[in-house]
């Protein structure tokens, strides 16, 4: 089973208050002035990362201008990021063998892991595995995608990447409620990940090991959170109805993965979840059944970076690693995103 060794993230060097955020998208909508404010005293959220000063996002063009800011901000965020994984695990880049990345706010061919290759000395014969289309639960999948395939390579190491600029989503002319509630949410940021497979050598004192993953398909959701591709960019469709979904399925999709490795939902002591918004969190606790204090770190996310789609949860896990708050036992990571789908992840936790 794959081992989780290390996750560093790194930001885009535009950092606002929430309320700075939020009057820049009220003075593009005045007449919704009210329901801008309401947005902001609720979404949980106080700061934000963008990729650009917040007097350009009025200026930005269409989806090309767009997604050129987003191939020039992500790669070298991005890139920062790798750096100060390597920095601090010291890890032999040629013992690289498997290489995931995941984005959903820009569209990059060649993907940005191929574009990392070209500033890193990452093997040349590493098997590439880039997600597009997963949103936010593409921290997880990113997880549970590089575990599957460092079953076949265990002497290798695994590169999860992560890289988002929600913020070039914004659609300042569009008053639709889902892009209101955007605008408050999301943030920008990246992450990487390293993990080892079985039998290299940092795997022997990794404290958290994947014993197990699940992804569950929700049919007839495909409105509930995604993109339409319109000419000036990508525009947010968001549904009222996730924490709706995440009542309805996600404790006994729980119950059902954790009950597979001979657990019971009372045995999972540690929760990575990504912090969708404070409706979804509240709703997470709820059917989860457990103590908020479980959630601190996602609540903290949310609050000191908003959203940042697939990079939040893993946001989540440096937390928890950083602040060694992970007890000895079981933990779930858990996502959900486009599709409608969740992903969960099974992480041993060793003392």
């Amino acid at each position: 089973m794959a081992k989780i060794i290390g996750v560093e993230t790194a930001f885009p060097e535009h950092r606002y208050p929430q309320h700075d955020v939020m009057d820049m998208v009220k003075n593009s909508m005045p007449e919704h002035g009210a329901i801008i404010e309401r947005l902001n005293s609720t979404s949980g959220v106080a700061f934000k990362n963008l990729v650009l000063p917040l007097d350009q996002y009025p200026k930005l063009g269409g989806f090309e201008a767009r997604n050129q800011v987003y191939l020039e901000t992500m790669v070298s965020t991005l890139a920062r990021a790798v750096s100060k994984l390597h920095l601090k695990l010291g890890f032999n880049w040629k013992d690289i063998g498997v290489i995931t990345s995941t984005s959903v706010t820009g569209v990059a061919v060649p993907t940005l892991d191929a574009r990392l290759m070209n500033l890193f000395p990452i093997p040349h014969h590493v098997v590439r595995n880039p997600l597009f289309g997963i949103g936010c639960l593409g921290g997880v999948s990113g997880l549970n995608r590089t575990h599957d395939l460092l079953k076949a390579y265990p002497n290798k190491l695994g590169l999860v990447v992560a890289a988002e600029a929600c913020s070039l989503t914004f659609q300042l002319n569009d008053v639709s409620m889902a892009n209101m509630v955007a605008c408050s949410l999301f943030g920008d940021g990246t992450a990487a990940v390293l993990l080892a497979g079985d039998d290299h050598p940092l795997a022997g004192k990794a404290r958290l090991e994947i014993v197990d993953s699940m992804n569950t398909f929700y049919p007839n959701t495909e409105r509930i959170m995604g993109w339409d591709m319109l000419d000036t960019g990508f525009k947010v469709v968001l549904s009222g109805n996730v924490p709706e979904i995440v009542e309805k399925y996600v404790a006994e999709d729980a119950e059902a993965f954790v009950n597979r490795n001979g657990l019971t939902l009372d045995k999972i002591e540690n929760l990575i979840s990504h912090p969708g918004g404070p409706k979804v969190l509240k709703s997470v606790q709820k059917v989860l059944q457990k103590d908020e204090s479980l959630l601190r770190h996602s609540w903290e996310s949310l609050r000191d970076n908003g959203n940042m789609s697939s990079v939040s949860v893993l946001d989540v896990l440096k937390r928890s690693i950083d602040q060694n708050t992970l007890k000895k036992g079981y933990g779930v990571a858990l996502a959900m995103g486009p599709a409608f789908n969740s992903e969960m992840s099974l992480i041993k936790v060793r003392s």
